[in-house]
């Protein structure tokens, strides 16, 4: 499966996920995050989540994501998903 797969099934069951991404820095991380939408920049696709630990909305390159994986933790979205 997909990455993208794994994070519209996560939408549409309202779980969160385990986002594992390099930074712009090069650093790797992962977080638990919800799942919302896509981005289209001049430059770049970008992924927008809700980073559960940081409690805001970041961004992730679509072409950064290492990993994802759907938890069983469930969330009250905030805004549309549009995954």
């Amino acid at each position: 499966m997909s990455i993208r797969e794994i994070i519209a099934i996560a939408g549409a069951n309202r779980h969160t996920i385990m986002i594992t991404a390099r930074e712009k820095d090069g650093s790797v991380e992962t977080r638990e995050a919800e799942p919302y939408s896509y981005k289209q920049t001049k430059e770049n696709e970008l992924f927008i989540f809700y980073d559960i630990a940081k409690q805001g909305t970041r961004s992730f390159i679509v072409s950064n994501i290492i990993s994802v994986d759907e938890t069983n933790n469930s969330f009250s979205p905030k805004w549309p998903i549009e995954v």
